[in-house]
């Protein structure tokens, strides 16, 4: 849910409304027009450290 979004000037006057069904169309055309796979190339956070090669066996 979007909320109906005002734009001022400089002077304090309403310069542009963008209505709250506006910016849910523009939002979820976005959504969908992004492809999965730049999403999963972007990387947030600091990841995981490598892991040492640990050997398991018992013998």
């Amino acid at each position: 849910m979007f909320h109906e979004v005002k734009i001022f000037d400089k002077k304090g006057k309403v310069k542009k409304v963008l209505s709250s069904e506006k910016l849910s169309n523009e939002y979820w055309d976005s959504f969908f027009r992004k492809p999965l796979r730049e999403t999963m190339k972007k990387k947030k956070g600091r990841g995981r450290p490598p892991q040492e090669d640990i050997n398991f066996d018992d013998a």
